[in-house]
């Protein structure tokens, strides 16, 4: 019944998002591909920066960085997303990033009076291409993206260009407690892209040492027209492994739904591998996650 639903709702959206020029398949990017259970404007897991270009800083042992992630939904809503990203330092404290993300939905057909279905699979997708810099200064870190976001849905093709900017304090006010804020897709054009606002604070919960650390915080994103989330997560490392759980709350279009996000991640070498849990919403089962990076010093 929610592909039958799915499919009504674009049958009607194609024409309106032509008319409003917007870029199809917004949607697909609402899930927190490559963040595993942290928030999206204060995770490093992934290389390239894509919730907020800050984070796209290397660290001072580190040369250049690789990392894919990829993310499925369950079968009702059959929602794919998949991530390659890559950072490389030119400068101590100048780094490039470049990021190539893609989301699509498959087996959605239109229907009219009724579930039968009409034709063949209507091509509903997504991708952004990000390329963009981060600079680290003394306690804080600047970074600059510029984004090309192209969408398809049916018969309507088009893209849109942003840019989006992010900050990232490890130190604020010389206390342990880290802060970003960025944007996502913030465009010239308003009326082609619905920007996100990201916004995030974590603090320690014990000391912070070569063999284990923890920290809690809380993070809150609003996106144009559409709804805002609140997050709020502990995380914890200890040697070569992490685990993260966190609690989600987001209204979209008046509904409100809660989750659990549940990541667990292992450390070896220059390598990472992870792996994340999130419920779904209105009975819907969970979405998962996985990610792999790699560090080059």
């Amino acid at each position: 019944m929610s592909r039958f639903i799915f499919a009504a709702a674009i049958s009607i959206a194609v024409s309106t998002a032509a008319a409003a020029q917007q870029v199809p398949g917004r949607d697909l990017l609402e899930f927190p591909l490559g963040t595993l259970a942290e928030s999206p404007a204060l995770t490093r897991l992934i290389a390239g920066g894509l919730w907020n270009p800050a984070a796209g800083a290397l660290g001072a042992t580190e040369r250049a960085q690789i990392g894919f992630a990829a993310l499925t939904t369950p079968y009702e809503l059959g929602v794919e997303s998949k991530l390659v990203s890559g950072a490389y330092k030119v400068r101590p404290e100048l780094t490039l990033t470049a990021s190539f993300a893609q989301a699509s939905i498959t087996d959605v057909f239109k229907t009219e009076t009724d579930p039968q279905s009409l034709g063949e699979a209507i091509p509903y997708n997504t991708m952004v291409l990000s390329v963009g810099g981060a600079r680290r200064f003394r306690a804080a870190t600047a970074g600059l993206a510029v984004r090309y976001r192209f969408g398809s849905m049916d018969t309507s093709r088009t893209g849109a260009v942003s840019l989006d900017l992010g900050g990232l304090v490890d130190r604020a006010f010389g206390t342990p407690v880290r802060l970003a804020a960025s944007t996502f897709l913030l465009s010239p054009s308003r009326s082609a892209e619905a920007a996100t606002y990201l916004v995030g604070a974590d603090v320690p919960l014990a000391p912070f040492d070569s063999v284990w650390a923890l920290r809690a915080g809380a993070s809150v994103q609003h996106t144009d027209g559409r709804g805002h989330e609140h997050y709020f997560f502990v995380t914890g490392r200890y040697r070569g492994v992490d685990a993260s759980i966190g609690l989600s709350q987001s209204v979209v279009f008046g509904n409100v739904n809660r989750r659990i996000r549940l990541g667990l991640g292992l450390h070896y070498a220059r390598y990472a591998v992870a792996v994340a849990r999130e419920d779904g919403a209105a009975g819907i089962g969970a979405s998962n996650q996985f990610l792999l990076t790699s560090v080059f010093r």
